[in-house]
């Protein structure tokens, strides 16, 4: 409070979102004018940028104060928030000992309804999203990646989407950065975090503040990237590491496991201030959503979307490496039918759901909903978690 500039606000929402409380807008504006009068409560709005009533003298007083300060005000007692909007930098709030926001987390298996409940809980919540999915990261894979679609981008603000290229480096390291800074960013704006995805390494990182080891030499990583998965995994057995958890057909792990000499990521407890919600789907009703989800991408031009990312990236290409996109190589070499890569798509993703459960169960933390969800059971959960 003490730190708001002179000609700048703050609001109650931001306020309480720094106390670790965004639902607690109504009451900082309750206290608010009468609390320490050193402090300068003139400089704290509503969301829409009134003022208050409760202000000594009024609204009219509080006009007053603000217009001293160089603040234009309307005639109807309003401030334009967006420009005028200050917050802490990050640093200030971590120097302060402030508790980490809260932070509502959705996960389960691919074809879940993830997405369609992280933008329900945005829309009752006054939250944001961000999404914390491998692929959606990287611009032009759009389709094959079930990236939400524009209506849902302009319904609710999505974060970590079209971070990169299609054949840029991206690692799980630089997800954690950029998602706890949109947390951060979410926060201070009195809005409320919602990360949601099917990338367990990606929400690990982020609820469990990963420590990631440094980055491999570049070079030395291109020459392992030429070896087959099955040199590498002989190369693994040479050096004595112990393959553990990972994922022996992801070459990419195989080769992070190389370079790190089978160390592991340091991990920390469940931050607190966490809800992490679980979608849990009957397996015959999940096979049809993900049968059916193929067919609507088919039919949306997925054969178009892979075939222009090979064309200009070539089929080494990261984006080309994922769900959905991998499956159409033979395809496009004439080896395989239309009908026969459709197959293998649904197949892939079924593999994918498999992991995903398997990653997501061991974790005791998750509140799981079974699907179809009831609305109103989460959104009483969820509520619950922001009062207490």
């Amino acid at each position: 409070m003490a730190r708001i500039p002179s000609g700048r606000v703050m609001t109650y929402g931001q306020i309480a979102a720094l106390c670790g409380q965004p639902r607690a807008a109504r009451i900082v504006g309750g206290v608010a004018h009468f609390g320490d009068p050193s402090l300068p409560w003139q400089r704290v709005v509503n969301k829409q940028g009134g003022l208050a009533s409760g202000y000594p003298g009024g609204r009219s007083g509080h006009k007053q104060v603000l217009e001293a300060e160089g603040v234009e005000v309307s005639n109807d007692y309003l401030v334009v928030v967006d420009d005028l909007i200050w917050w802490p930098a990050l640093a200030d709030a971590s120097s302060h000992n402030l508790p980490p926001r809260k932070l509502v987390v959705i996960v389960g298996e691919t074809a879940s309804g993830k997405s369609d409940l992280a933008l329900k809980l945005a829309q009752e919540f006054g939250g944001e999203i961000i999404c914390a999915d491998s692929w959606t990261v990287r611009r032009e894979a759009d389709i094959g990646t079930a990236k939400p679609t524009a209506a849902a981008q302009a319904t609710v603000p999505h974060h970590l989407l079209d971070v990169v290229g299609p054949d840029e480096d991206f690692t799980a390291a630089v997800f954690k950065r950029l998602a706890v800074q949109a947390i951060e960013d979410i926060s201070n704006r009195g809005k409320l975090p919602i990360m949601v995805g099917g990338t367990g390494l990606y929400v690990d990182s982020v609820i469990y503040d990963y420590g990631f080891l440094p980055s491999g030499d570049r070079t030395a990583r291109e020459e392992l990237n030429k070896l087959t998965n099955q040199d590498l995994l002989s190369k693994i057995t040479n050096l004595g590491i112990t393959l553990g958890n990972v994922d022996t057909r992801n070459k990419r792990r195989l080769i992070r496991l190389i370079e790190t000499n089978g160390a592991q990521p340091t991990k920390q407890k469940l931050r607190t201030n966490t809800l992490i919600i679980g979608l849990k789907a009957e397996r015959t009703a999940l096979e049809k959503r993900i049968t059916d989800r193929a067919d609507d991408m088919l039919a949306a031009g997925l054969e178009g979307e892979v075939h222009g990312l090979a064309e200009h990236y070539g089929w080494d290409c990261e984006a080309l490496k994922g769900v959905g996109y991998a499956q159409w190589r033979d395809y496009f070499l004439g080896t395989a039918s239309l009908a026969e890569t459709r197959q293998k798509i649904i197949k892939a993703n079924l593999d994918l759901a498999k992991r995903q459960r398997t990653w997501f169960k061991r974790n005791k933390c998750i509140q799981w909903f079974s699907t179809p969800v009831k609305l109103s059971e989460v959104v009483a959960m969820v509520t619950t978690f922001l009062d207490s």
